[in-house]
């Protein structure tokens, strides 16, 4: 048997840093949108009579990713077949075309991709009690993964990450433009750094939240929300990576209406309405080891 599955890239349109734990993670408050980007993933699989898994990674930035036991695609397949109890000779190819240290959680997507791909080759059907076991296989590989179990593109995501919430949407989605610098961008040392805002700035950036999730409920135009969005994030990442700053400076510059950092970086994305305008922002951004896409959010 083999099976085709999709790994969406996301965004974060918001992202406030909440509190800190004293087992070191930070609480968040913070907007998931999936895009028509990804990785694309192919599964074989077949009953054995001891589990082996294989891993294959190509793609534009497929050099940069080990294809070993530490990959989330590996880890993620390791995990169902020992939760359900399964063995089985099974071969994983990974298309990776989402750039690595991105902020576009491709990995974790990936890891989600694959769980779910298993599900369906093993006949696991996701009722609701199955759908928990899932979710908290996912929970263990990463803070990020559990979102991608779920079809829709806009989640509210609180605590570590892990306190999901759908968002259901009626917008029409502008153009979104995704640019990466050409090198990574560290989440450890992006919260190292990090300085939590003071309590009252908080729970403003909370209501603002709360209104860019009704305007994307209430199907309002890209002007009415896209100026809620916000990343505490880029506080502690910006001013040390230049050519992050240097990308979402351009960004705005060259006329987009909107453009933050997503995650901890280092992609920057924006959002346009026009799609010509969109696509000379791309042209006039183009340079050598930058690498940028043109899309629209998942499903909308």
């Amino acid at each position: 048997m083999e099976i085709s599955v999709f790994a969406p890239a996301k965004i974060n349109l918001f992202l406030e840093v909440t509190g800190k734990r004293e087992n070191g993670y930070h609480d968040l408050a913070t907007l998931f949108a999936k895009l028509a980007i990804g990785d694309d993933i192919k599964i074989s699989a077949q009953r054995a009579q001891e589990t082996k898994i294989e891993l294959k990674i190509k793609g534009p930035f497929g050099a940069g990713l080990k294809a070993d036991k530490s990959n989330l695609a590996y880890k993620a397949a390791k995990a169902f077949f020992e939760h359900f109890e399964i063995k089985a000779d099974c071969n994983i190819r990974l298309e990776k075309n989402m750039p690595l240290g991105s902020g576009l959680g491709a990995g974790s997507s990936d890891a989600a991709a694959v769980l779910t791909g298993l599900c369906s080759m093993f006949n696991i059907e996701l009722n609701s009690k199955r759908m928990k076991e899932l979710v908290n296989i996912a929970a263990k590989l990463g803070a990020d993964v559990p979102v991608f179990l779920y079809p829709e593109t806009f989640f509210k995501a609180e605590g570590i990450g892990e306190i999901l919430t759908p968002v259901k949407s009626k917008i029409s989605s502008p153009w979104v433009i995704i640019a990466y610098p050409g090198e990574g961008s560290d989440t450890t040392e992006a919260y190292k750094r990090l300085t939590l805002n003071p309590q009252e700035k908080i729970l403003t950036h909370i209501s603002n939240l709360n209104k860019l999730i009704y305007s994307i409920e209430s199907g309002s135009p890209l002007h009415d929300y896209a100026n809620l969005i916000y990343n505490k994030l880029e506080d502690s990442v910006l001013p040390y990576k230049g050519s992050v700053a240097q990308l979402k400076s351009e960004l705005l510059s060259l006329g987009a209406h909107y453009a933050l950092m997503s995650g901890s970086g280092a992609c920057v994305f924006a959002l346009v309405q026009d799609e010509q305008k969109a696509k000379g922002i791309v042209k006039n951004m183009s340079k050598e080891n930058r690498t940028l896409f043109l899309t629209h959010f998942w499903r909308t």
